[in-house]
């Protein structure tokens, strides 16, 4: 017979994977090509950026109203292998164009210590920031991650994208180009 110790991991493990694929992060985690819609200016919504986040270090954060920069919001866990392919490209993006006004956040509801650790291991140059109550991930009914949202200087929502990107593809840079050069003028 198992012990109590092995039901518990081998239980874990099944919640674990039923949230994986709740998520959006089972299988062979690979980027997606298929893009979602970008508005056009005069087609965007406002989004709500209002709130208290936290850094890992559990430090109170929170976003410019209005952001004042192209604002890319990746909501992710470190749990999730298609979150993981991704950050890469996502911090390829960031230092390539972060200096042209492109801000980056990557927000989890995860434990602030199992951040710190993975933290740890991997860095990036880009915020990551803690959602510890869930108030943005019900607020923007995340229900798959990752799920990438970009949001223009007026605080308007330009796209939601659902799954992994390869964030510094030669399109996506153009693309992301665009719409800094757009703040310029």
């Amino acid at each position: 017979p198992r012990s109590t110790l092995e039901r518990a991991s081998a239980a874990s493990d099944v919640y674990k994977r039923q949230l994986l694929a709740l998520w959006g992060c089972s299988g062979t985690p690979t980027l997606e090509i298929q893009e979602a819609e970008w508005a056009k200016p005069e087609e965007r919504q406002l989004v709500d950026l209002s709130g208290t986040l936290k850094t890992a270090n559990q430090k109170d954060v929170f976003f410019a109203d209005p952001p004042g920069n192209i604002l890319v919001l990746n909501f992710w866990a470190t749990w999730c292998a298609p979150c993981l392919v991704e950050m890469p490209s996502m911090a390829s993006l960031y230092n390539q164009l972060s200096s042209d006004g492109l801000t980056m956040v990557a927000l989890s509801n995860e434990d602030s210590e199992v951040m710190q650790k993975f933290l740890e291991k991997k860095s990036y140059p880009f915020d990551v920031w803690l959602d510890p109550d869930s108030v943005f991930v019900e607020r923007f009914q995340v229900q798959q991650i990752p799920t990438t949202l970009v949001i223009d200087s007026q605080g308007r929502l330009i796209t939601r994208q659902l799954g992994a990107r390869q964030w510094d593809s030669p399109e996506m840079i153009e693309r992301f180009q665009q719409l800094l050069n757009d703040l310029q003028s």
